[in-house]
């Protein structure tokens, strides 16, 4: 399985207000309910996060039988980005990684989000978050890779700096 970066516009603030904390604590505690409720309280504000189309009440029946804190989290996440919107460098990640400082590389991700013990990742291949102020670090930070492969990214990053958006990161 090659490694795809994906990246989103990511609604930071609403993010921080509505729901880092209660994913925190559900990651800790390695317990969804809280989630599905949130989910559940206004289930046509989310989308599956694979297909982008608006969630039904049954959304739970696409879940896997291995579901857990994870995927439900996935699928809470989607309050906050459009999962069609994809400004990634896809498949050219491995060859830019390996070209890349550690300062840069941190530009192209982010930070983990969730306890030191069970960040939030459902793909089991790492996810990445970057606040509004993030953001414009990365941008400039970026400025100085000379890769048209980064075109996309870059474009993401400046409409997100001029918007005060965040950015969302998965593998």
């Amino acid at each position: 399985m090659s490694m795809q970066h994906k990246a989103f516009r990511f609604d930071w603030e609403a993010f921080d207000a509505e729901l880092r904390e209660r994913l925190h604590n559900a990651l800790l505690t390695n317990d969804p309910a809280q989630l599905s409720l949130y989910i559940n309280s206004a289930t046509d504000a989310f989308s599956d996060p694979y297909e982008g189309e608006t969630l039904t009440a049954d959304w739970m029946q696409v879940l896997s039988d291995q579901s857990d804190v994870h995927e439900i989290s996935d699928y809470a996440l989607t309050r906050f980005y459009d999962p069609t919107a994809d400004f990634g460098i896809g498949a050219a990640w491995i060859v830019i990684d390996e070209s890349l400082d550690a300062i840069q590389r941190n530009a192209l991700l982010g930070q983990t989000i969730g306890p030191a013990t069970n960040p939030f990742d459902p793909g089991k291949m790492g996810s990445y978050f970057q606040t509004p102020s993030d953001v414009v670090q990365s941008r400039s930070i970026l400025q100085n890779v000379n890769d048209d492969r980064l075109a996309a990214f870059a474009d993401l990053l400046d409409k997100c700096a001029s918007s005060g958006h965040g950015v969302y990161v998965t593998f």
